[in-house]
């Protein structure tokens, strides 16, 4: 019989040798499962109520911004044309329409912001109470939630507005739920 021996292979001149990664053990499902925590951990910034409710109000005021900037933009009326004795009123200068366009798009902007700060604070605020009080996280705190801010807000209105306000945001709060999934 013949002894054989490997040769090591052979590199050439110039060339760098990397060795072969060592084979590893096999993984077994065990080692594949994510290891969780037995207990949950506590975060006062998304738990307390009232972070909740300031964060809330911030967006909202930050969106309503934003959405009186569109809207004002949509809608900018660049001041009243009038006419008189079947003759158009000269037109204002172009700098003159562009102010007035731009300071009533500021304040549409403004109280939009103002209108859904205090919207999103009734609502983050009664969500986090209902759930705290509930003990649960589930749809019926986005009903209720949404069925009170909504009569918050018509509250000046009457009972009758009340009620289609509750209606209204808790079908709205379902529908955005549904839409962009739980939180």
């Amino acid at each position: 019989w013949q002894h054989h021996t490997m040769a090591e292979p052979q590199t050439p001149p110039g060339a760098i040798s990397v060795p072969l990664p060592l084979p590893r053990a096999p993984v077994t499902e065990r080692q594949l499962e994510v290891i969780e925590p037995p207990f949950d951990v506590y975060n006062p910034l998304s738990e307390a109520c009232v972070p909740r409710t300031i964060g809330g109000v911030a967006i909202g005021y930050i969106g309503g911004i934003g959405m009186g900037l569109v809207m004002g933009m949509i809608s900018a009326d660049p001041g009243l044309q009038h006419v008189a004795v079947g003759r158009e009123a000269p037109q204002a200068p172009m700098w003159d329409q562009m102010r007035v366009s731009w300071r009533q798009t500021g304040k549409r902007s403004v109280a939009m912001g103002k209108n859904l700060a205090v919207l999103s604070g009734v609502f983050s605020g009664s969500e986090c109470v209902i759930e705290k009080w509930r003990g649960k996280h589930d749809v019926m705190n986005q009903v209720l939630s949404g069925c009170f801010a909504g009569a918050a807000i018509s509250a000046k209105s009457g009972p009758l507005m009340m009620c289609g306000g509750c209606a209204g945001f808790a079908a709205f709060s379902v529908a955005a739920e549904a839409i962009m999934g739980p939180h």
